[in-house]
């Protein structure tokens, strides 16, 4: 993928993670307000609300992994060179794709499971909810996969 590709596929995507995030707090300020002004709430807007957080956190979740936002410790990697580091990052590959692999399957499973389950208030399949969560494990995977390549791609030049 071109770098200007790459570009519009982050601001796309960055994007809809405004989007989201600004539709929660807009229903969550409106039940807020209804609720201290009219003593009522619309129980709808305040599921959709939830849904929306969840949503977000897990698209949340893909762009901080993209960015290399996650907290790391890196004492270990910045002291080594060569060999040493392209082992340790084998297995930091590997064991990365393990774990997210083992989340992936679990997600899979619960969003099949919860399909049946409505939500209370909105009718919406609660698995549609629960899916938010195969989707940050399936982008993730692929993050780790492009990144892996263009290291090992970058190691190839280096050797050259």
């Amino acid at each position: 993928m071109s770098k200007d590709t790459n570009s519009l596929v982050s601001k796309i995507f960055h994007g809809f993670i405004v989007i989201t995030l600004s539709v929660m707090v807009l229903f969550v300020f409106t039940n807020a307000f209804l609720r201290y002004t009219f003593n009522t709430g619309i129980t709808q807007v305040e599921e959709l609300g939830r849904y929306f957080f969840i949503w977000t956190v897990f698209l949340g979740t893909i762009a901080a992994f993209k960015d290399n936002q996650h907290v790391g410790v890196t004492i270990l990697i910045d002291t080594l060179k060569g060999k040493k580091l392209l082992v340790l990052k084998v297995m930091g590959y590997i064991a990365t794709l393990i774990a997210i692999g083992i989340v992936l399957k679990g997600s899979i499973a619960y969003t099949i499971t919860s399909m049946p389950s409505l939500g209370p208030a909105t009718g919406i399949p609660f698995g549609i909810i629960a899916c938010s969560l195969t989707v940050a494990a399936i982008a993730i995977i692929g993050l780790v996969l492009v990144d892996a390549y263009k290291y090992f791609a970058s190691v190839g030049k280096k050797e050259e």
